[in-house]
């Protein structure tokens, strides 16, 4: 398992989330109004009642692929792809939320049938408050810390075998354990305008194997029955958040990616082979660095939109991608 010392750190800051104590008032800075940047992970709702809703919209494409070593090779005429995706969040206490993710996808390729709409897998994710504190760094500059844990699952509801193609895959095929660490801090310097920082690292651990047959997500072809067994995956990044004015601000996400791949073993059915013919191999592990700048406009601290475009900046045996993103969030 990759990264144990994440879910040492969750199961040990739980406790301290559901420990009575009080969210730190408010200091110079925290009247900006954020919307949170394109692909950082959110973080709980301040108040007990309150419902979230944020719908994105993402066009995306394959343009090259990384090798093993890094080596960048173009690739022209490959699928594209639409997805959308909501942030359902509801805050439960002033320091512990619940949300999901549920996204559907729609891909096509020139002289090919297009894949439909499917949906991807579904997160379930309890976050809450582990740390909550203020401090004065000199006079007139001050800092707003919060510290979350997020634990959750993700359940198997895309597609990942019996495909047509196997760029049509939305899933994983298996139940996987959810534990992440988001550290979120405020700034405000003088009479420099604020800005915002966000950290995080997230790691998701397969619970079991998954049955395959034909053309999967996994690299099997036609003819092939087995068994897959997901390794972990996850990233780790960063984002800033400079505000350009009360309601305008300017987002950056920085991503790392990575994959432990999988090991698939069953039997193949050849048609140049009297008897299927046993199979077993391993996919290889993925990296990636991910950056995405974006634009917010907030127009109070309840309703925001924000766009902006992404693109794998280098990475192993993964694939470079451009995707735009165009989102909309208010909290009822």
């Amino acid at each position: 398992m990759r990264f144990p010392l994440e879910i040492v750190l969750c199961l040990s800051l739980t406790a301290a989330v559901l420990l009575p104590t009080s969210r730190a008032h408010a200091v110079p800075g925290d009247e900006q109004a954020y919307s949170g940047s394109l692909f950082s992970p959110p973080t709980p709702l301040p108040k007990a009642g309150a419902f979230y809703v944020e719908p994105y919209l993402y066009v995306g494409s394959p343009i090259g692929q990384f090798g093993s070593q890094g080596d960048y090779h173009p690739l022209p005429g490959v699928q594209r792809s639409v997805s959308s995706l909501v942030i359902l969040k509801y805050g439960i206490t002033n320091r512990i939320s619940v949300y999901i993710t549920p996204q559907v996808q729609y891909s096509w390729q020139r002289s090919a049938t297009p894949s439909g709409l499917k949906f991807t897998d579904l997160p379930f994710v309890l976050q809450g408050v582990a740390l909550d504190r203020q401090s004065r760094l000199w006079p007139g500059s001050w800092q707003h810390s919060t510290l979350t844990v997020d634990i959750g699952m993700n359940f198997p509801t895309g597609s990942y075998d019996r495909l047509s193609r196997a760029q049509d895959g939305s899933g994983s095929g298996v139940y996987s354990f959810r534990y992440g660490l988001i550290d979120q801090t405020g700034f405000k310097f003088g009479s420099m305008r604020p800005f915002r920082v966000r950290l995080w690292a997230t790691g998701i651990q397969p619970v079991a194997s998954t049955s395959l047959n034909g053309q999967s997500v996994y690299g099997t072809g036609t003819g092939f029955s087995g068994r897959a067994h997901a390794e972990a995956f996850g990233n780790f990044g960063g984002s800033v958040e400079f505000s350009l004015t009360r309601h305008l601000v300017f987002a950056l996400d920085m991503i790392r990616d990575w994959s432990s791949g999988s090991h698939v073993q069953g039997r193949q059915i050849l048609q140049t082979a009297p008897a299927a013919q046993n199979l077993s191999f391993n996919t290889p592990a993925e990296d990636d660095w991910f950056a995405a700048p974006a634009i917010e406009y907030n127009w109070n601290a309840s309703t925001s939109i924000l766009g902006g475009v992404g693109l794998t900046l280098s990475g192993r045996d993964t694939t470079r991608q451009v995707i735009g993103t165009l989102a909309f969030e208010h909290t009822f």
